[in-house]
């Protein structure tokens, strides 16, 4: 049975033996283990089972200043943790992978957290932090450093709050719960694995905003279909959607310039990716590509086709790996090749229609022309216009 553990300082009972890790008994049956050194304590461990776990700011009449790396990882039984004034430091993977952690409390003292420390807590719903801590802050039940999300904590709909300009490294990792993300128009780059082990989302929409993704952003999300991708985008670094194996439709900017090492490996439901003329550098195995268990290799994905540009960079990866490429045509609707159909490519319509119709010449293109036509009568016109938008519509709402 889980037993509540509030810590009680009591007199020192072990002689003082620095850098040797011994035991706090706190509760009959559960006892904190630490190490003692330069007069300082910081918490290894524990032996036993607790719910509520909340550290004690001295041991042996010394201060508890750190928990260590992966001092609690895969911890099963906490579901709330308090961590006192005194600690400064949480290490790497501290509390990492405990499934039932609702909340936690950090103290005002705390000014560095290791990478990925409360990563992978499904349950994880609030964050508070003391209240005169210069280093972190709460913003909206989750985990902030100055602009950047640190931890997400809360519901598996997540809306990230309009002033975030970094989404940091593991923000979102192993979040198996979270559904759908808002990412605001304030966000500017999204770190390392920031949504990694998302099981469970199902699409994403990167406002243009954002300028930068980190590696493996993506990776093993493996419900997720849909993927759009900001238009000030210029990479799509390695292991980006790595084993996003339902993932069936890719919308990539006309500005990308290098999409990099297995960004699309393992994409199994994937049957086509546009790669604009503007991607100059493929990495290996970037799209197209899977891990065969019998061969114990690497095989193209069967029925995998790249849609490019005869000449570029794409067209050259696929002819390297055997994979078919299809010239690409601009699609109906999509007047400004950017893979999208949306408002832009109606008003586009509208103004090429104004200056027709004032006896100006055509700004369009032979293949804008087609594109352009949404009821094919031969004209380009606001009967044009207004189809794209009613189609623009009908995809947003899928």
């Amino acid at each position: 049975m889980k037993k509540a553990f509030f810590a009680v300082i009591s007199a020192a009972v072990l002689a003082f033996q620095p850098c040797c890790t011994v035991s706090y008994a706190a509760a009959e049956d559960f006892a904190l283990k630490y190490e003692i050194s330069d007069e300082q304590v910081s918490v290894t461990g524990c032996t036993g089972n607790v719910s509520t776990l909340s550290i004690p700011s001295e041991i042996e009449g010394l201060p508890v200043t750190s928990v260590a790396d992966g001092a609690f990882a895969g911890n099963a039984d906490i579901i709330t943790c308090t961590i006192p004034d005194s600690v400064k430091t949480v290490g790497a993977k501290a509390f990492s992978a405990c499934p039932e952690l609702e909340s936690i409390t950090l103290g005002k003292g705390l000014s560095d957290i290791g990478d990925y420390a409360f990563t992978a807590c499904p349950a994880l719903t609030s964050i508070n932090v003391g209240r005169d801590n210069p280093t972190y802050s709460s913003n909206t039940g989750s985990l902030y450093k100055n602009d950047t999300l640190v931890l997400y904590a809360g519901i598996s709909h997540a809306i990230i709050s309009d002033d975030t300009k970094t989404i940091g490294k593991g923000a979102f990792f192993g979040r198996s719960d979270i559904k759908h993300a808002i990412i605001p128009p304030s966000v500017t780059s999204i770190e390392d694995y920031a949504f990694s082990g998302c099981l469970s989302l199902t699409d994403i929409d990167i406002p243009d905003s954002v300028a930068s993704l980190g590696k493996g952003c993506f990776m093993s999300c493996s419900s997720l279909e849909r993927v759009s991708l900001g238009n000030y985008l210029k990479a799509i670094p390695e292991d980006c959607f790595h084993s996003c194996n339902s993932l069936k439709i890719v919308n990539i900017a006309k500005n990308i310039t290098s999409i990099g090492d297995e960004a699309f490996y393992s994409c199994t439901s994937l049957e086509s990716l546009y790669i604009p003329p503007s991607v100059t550098s493929m990495g290996k195995d970037a799209a197209g590509r899977k891990y065969d268990v019998r061969s114990s290799s690497t095989e193209n994905i069967p029925g995998f086709v790249i849609r490019a540009k005869s000449g570029s960079a794409a067209e050259k990866y696929a002819a390297g790996y055997g994979i078919p490429c299809v010239e690409y045509s601009l699609k109906k609707g999509d007047i400004n090749d950017d893979c999208f159909i949306d408002a832009i490519d109606a008003a586009l319509v509208l103004m090429e229609y104004a200056r027709i119709s004032s006896g100006m010449p055509s700004l369009f293109g032979e293949d804008q022309k087609k594109a352009s036509d949404w009821n094919s009568d031969g004209l380009t016109d606001a009967v044009d216009a207004s189809g794209i938008l009613k189609e623009y519509a009908r995809l947003a709402s899928q």
